[in-house]
């Protein structure tokens, strides 16, 4: 996917959705979908923010890093993205200067869509009528999306971060419509799983992100494109102690050293909360029983 940041780009022969798009959730994918439609156009995303593809930690929690947010606009299908810069100058730029100078002369955009709640440019002035108002002027065409409805109110970054928070996994996952994850590099640990012959993979979430109660998960491990049914403790190892949150995943039946390796963690079901044991040998036992507890759950979702 090519990835376009700040203001200075010029593409051709765009479909593109514009929005936040925390989560990508069930109903960002309308959007989505509906720009992946148009076949002889570039499906194209447009989101705005304080994210340009740095680690930056934002005021609020996030369900996704940018990173994240990567991952899963590729597996769509999405092939480009542009990164527009949240600041002072274009937090004033007239909404009319934002259609003419950025979605036609800079973007090409041939068809837009939005959700019915998009707004833009200076006091917030622009909006999906004002997009709809200057189709015909400017040759695009618009689609305007309602907001979809779940159980539990309408679907949005909002809700899904409350049910991360919540501990509501089954829940966030539904809404999202795929496995809530977190990705990382696999850095040494204090190699206790591997004196316990347990061997585990640690990675460090983005201090930005939304993160699941401290406990214990059933889980899948996904690296190199390959899933491996896994168990995995996010916390800060009670037992032996650890000065920041770590995300500690042990795969099912696997002995390879993967140190320095990309992987995903997705997270299906809680297992129970982290809790400090009197020794090692009973923090073992515990493991061992959460293995099989895991691996029970996670046949139902192979």
């Amino acid at each position: 996917m090519e990835i376009l940041k700040g203001m200075d780009f010029e593409i051709k022969n765009s479909a593109v959705s514009l929005g936040k798009f925390d989560g990508i959730h069930l109903g960002h994918r309308l959007l989505l979908n509906e720009v992946l439609g148009h076949k002889e156009l570039i499906p194209t995303v447009f989101t705005f923010g304080i994210e340009d593809g740095s680690k930056a930690v934002p005021a609020g929690k996030l369900v996704y890093s940018w990173e994240e947010k990567k991952i899963i606009l590729e597996d769509i299908g999405i092939k480009r993205t542009v990164l527009f810069p949240f600041n002072k100058e274009t937090k004033n730029m007239e909404p009319e200067d934002f259609i003419e100078k950025f979605l036609i002369e800079k973007m090409d955009a041939r068809f837009i869509c939005v959700g019915t709640d998009f707004c833009f440019g200076k006091d917030r002035r622009g909006n999906a009528g004002m997009l709809k108002a200057y189709a015909s002027r400017y040759g695009y065409t618009v689609k305007i999306f309602n907001k979809i409805k779940s159980e539990d109110g309408i679907i949005s970054s909002t809700l899904i971060r409350k049910k991360i928070e919540d501990g509501d996994i089954k829940g966030a996952n539904s809404l999202l419509g795929r496995t809530y994850f977190i990705e990382g590099t696999v850095v040494h640990g204090n190699a206790l799983g591997r004196r316990l012959d347990m061997p585990t993979a640690n990675i460090y979430p983005w201090e930005g992100k939304v993160l699941l109660p401290p406990g214990v998960y059933a889980s899948t491990l996904v690296l190199d494109g390959k899933r491996y049914p896994s168990v995995t403790n996010i916390g800060r190892k009670p037992t032996v102690g650890s000065d920041r949150t770590v995300v500690e995943t042990c795969i099912l039946d696997f002995e390879k050293d993967i140190y320095g390796c990309h992987i995903l963690v997705e997270f299906h079901e809680f297992l129970r909360p982290e809790k400090k044991f009197p020794d090692i040998m009973q923090l073992k036992t515990q493991m061992e029983r959460d293995k099989r507890k895991a691996a029970e759950i996670l046949r139902s979702y192979s």
